[in-house]
């Protein structure tokens, strides 16, 4: 008797399920009693889906840390406190230093 067909939502879950299985897609597709090809073509149009719908919504940006040059050591003297910095430091963590000390 021929099985009913799935729908793309029932292929999504069937993907998902056997990515969550540890199995292999044969090992998973013979234990279901899935035709692995048929198997592979469905997964192959859900990550080609996935992947142009992702690449519309997600922008990527590298950050890079803006680091100061310090000539060292630079000290910071609060107080009667001294901070000594030796090696450059990005410049949002030395900014976030002098905030503190002065609150």
């Amino acid at each position: 008797m021929r099985q009913q067909r799935q729908s793309t939502e029932e292929w999504e879950n069937t993907v998902a399920a056997q990515q969550a299985s540890g199995l292999k897609a044969y090992e998973y597709c013979a234990k279901h009693n899935i035709h692995i090809q048929i198997f592979y073509a469905r997964r192959s149009e859900i990550n080609k889906k996935t992947t142009q719908t992702s690449s519309k919504l997600v922008k990527v940006i590298q950050f890079t840390p803006s680091l100061i040059s310090t000539t060292p050591p630079l000290a910071i003297i609060y107080h009667g406190g001294t901070l000594s910095v030796t090696q450059p430091v990005e410049a949002k963590w030395l900014t976030d230093v002098m905030k503190a000390l002065t609150t």
